[in-house]
């Protein structure tokens, strides 16, 4: 099953019915139901958690989490957990590249593993994936 990367602004959209890009998320999540093995970082999930929190208080990431947990149980989410050796080399590229960029950590740290595990698609609404060469969905 082809490997689909699901970035911090794509599980945002399809939680908050407010987000702008709300519609075109759960329509882009309904299309791909089961087509793709989705793959996402433990910094993503800082980061979507975080959003939640801040946006929408303590229950909804409770819930989320549950939601995350049971996609990961039926082997349709795969978290990777970053690794020292993974944080090493995002530092060397972050070091590298973002000097004109004003890409986060997390976003290199997305580019590292996307570039180890061979994944070329990305879900998500930041333009910064298109700049590092995936393809975006959406």
């Amino acid at each position: 099953m082809k490997q689909l990367f699901v970035d911090t602004s794509a599980w945002y959209a399809m939680v908050d019915p407010g987000d702008s890009n709300h519609v075109a998320a759960i329509t882009y999540r309904d299309e791909i139901a089961r087509k793709y093995k989705l793959v996402i970082t433990n910094y993503i999930l800082d980061e979507l958690y975080t959003l939640l929190l801040v946006s929408f208080g303590y229950r909804k990431v409770i819930n989320f989490k549950s939601t995350l947990d049971i996609l990961t149980e039926q082997k349709i989410l795969e978290v990777i957990f970053v690794s020292e050796t993974i944080e090493q080399e995002t530092w060397k590229i972050f070091a590298k590249y973002n000097v004109d960029k004003f890409w986060s950590f997390t976003d290199y740290v997305s580019y590292v593993v996307m570039k180890q595990r061979g994944i070329r698609e990305v879900f998500t609404f930041d333009h910064h994936f298109t700049q590092m060469g995936f393809i975006c969905r959406l």
